[in-house]
């Protein structure tokens, strides 16, 4: 159990040499220095703490932290990029633009010709901050420091050193795929990345966006290093986003983050998390439906295995009448993994004629795996369609013995029907070509590489 009164933290001193070091504006410095302060203010949370259950945070040590600063990124066609990220290109033929960050090779990045002539932004965030200042100034300076949002997530506010920033033009609509990714390895054993994304989409806009944070070290040993994101989402009137998260990291990350997503009138907000684990992985995912007509998807997949730790809390905010959210969740735990999940649905009394619904399912494949579904709903109006479900248990052992029937045995038959759990949720994202590639991902873990690609089969006809 964690003492908030024996843990370090950061000194205001390091924001001040990371502003100094990247020669920023005077405007972003202090808005910095205001996240950092607000950090400073904030408790640590221990695992007494509603949103923090079954979370170690006592295994972080803040002083300790080494802060790296990732490169500007370049224009490049046929950048070298890690095979991890070469291979989820490889699903996607026809992509809009790559932006690729690194502490141990070149950061790259290319954006198709035409979307650039339309205004599209799509760049690494120093480079927003250098080159569009009139666009990505008043998002930084007018995010507010909330003590709700996390002491880590301020963190990552006060002292982001990557991250990107997307913006599209008013009635711009992408039909290709963004790819957005960051490479670890040098940033293991002891190391602190912190990534900000701040995503514009502007009226009557739409844009798909993937993002992968990966190494080519796998299970990399030594000091626990700290991958703590900030990412921000506004989707104005009409506008429509789709965002598509890939969580697959060493067992030496903590990984802690907060996404914060602010839908406008008739805007929709699809996301898409799957997440394979590091040693403990922590995320807060917010959004706020903010006029009549706004709408939300939030789906998530996550599989555990060893003594992986993965705790989930996913916030809907109804705050104006005739808003819809839909939030999807799926676990699965192999060994002694462990998994909690936190939903609440807030219905402000504005807020008549909601239409909100929260599932979370979880699959136990072992006697010492660990499941918590904390549903909750907060309910003022008095004209809405609310409802939730949680399910924790084991695998049916009729499906089983029925795949046994066909030939299978007890192992792969086992595996085969959390493929099947996890495409449910899969085919319900619209998002092309993903679910090949998120199924293989899903086999590779669950299976072993020797045997994943036979099975990755079984998501080939959901396209």
């Amino acid at each position: 159990m964690t003492d908030r009164t024996t843990v370090d933290t950061i000194a205001r001193e390091t924001v001040e040499g990371l502003t100094a070091r990247l020669s920023e504006p005077s405007w972003l410095s202090e808005s910095r220095m205001r996240a950092w302060e607000a950090y400073f203010q904030a408790p640590m949370p221990t695992d007494r703490d509603e949103g923090w259950r079954g979370t170690d945070v006592g295994a972080i040590d803040l002083s300790k932290l080494k802060t790296y600063t990732l490169s500007k990124t370049v224009q490049c066609e046929k950048p070298l990029l890690p095979n991890w990220f070469e291979t989820a290109l490889k699903h996607f033929p026809n992509r809009g633009g790559v932006l690729f960050q690194s502490t141990s090779s070149d950061c790259s990045f290319n954006l198709n010709a035409e979307l650039a002539s339309k205004g599209v932004i799509f760049c690494d965030i120093q480079t927003a901050i250098e080159k569009h200042t009139d666009k990505i100034r008043p998002y930084l300076e007018a995010a507010g420091n909330s003590v709700e949002e996390g002491k880590l997530s301020l963190l990552a506010k006060a002292l982001f050193n990557c991250g990107l920033f997307l913006y599209v033009p008013r009635g711009v609509e992408i039909d290709v795929p963004l790819f957005y990714g960051i490479n670890l390895d040098d940033v293991l054993a002891g190391g602190a990345l912190m990534p900000r994304l701040l995503v514009v989409a502007e009226d009557n806009s739409k844009a798909s966006l993937a993002y992968s944070v990966g190494s080519e070290r796998g299970e990399a040993s030594g000091p626990l290093s700290l991958l703590s994101q900030y990412a921000e989402v506004h989707v104005k009137p009409g506008a429509r986003v789709t965002f598509l998260e890939l969580q697959q990291y060493p067992d030496s990350v903590f990984m802690v983050n907060r996404s914060n997503c602010l839908v406008d009138r008739d805007g929709r907000y699809e996301a898409l998390t799957l997440a394979l684990g590091g040693r403990q992985t922590k995320s807060d995912i917010a959004t706020a439906l903010r006029a009549p007509g706004a709408s939300s998807e939030i789906l998530g997949i996550v599989l555990g295995d060893e003594g992986q730790k993965f705790s989930f809390n996913t916030i809907q905010d109804h705050a104006a009448s005739d808003t819809k959210s839909d939030i999807n969740f799926r676990v699965a735990l192999k060994d002694s993994s462990a998994s909690t999940y936190q939903g609440i649905v807030r219905v402000a009394k504005v807020a008549q004629r909601t239409d909100a619904y929260q599932s979370n399912k979880n699959l136990l494949l072992s006697a010492k795996a660990k499941a918590d579904s904390i549903p909750k709903l907060e309910i003022l109006a008095d004209d809405v369609k609310c409802a939730h479900g949680a399910t924790v248990g084991p695998v049916d052992r009729e499906q089983i013995f029925y795949l046994m029937s066909r030939g299978l045995n007890e192992t792969v038959a086992e595996e085969l029907i959390v493929l099947g759990f996890f495409r449910q949720v899969l085919e319900k994202f619209n998002f092309p070509y993903a679910v090949n590639w998120l199924g293989e991902e899903v086999s590779r873990k669950i299976l072993g590489a020797n045997d994943s690609e036979n099975v990755a089969a079984f998501f080939q006809d959901a396209e």
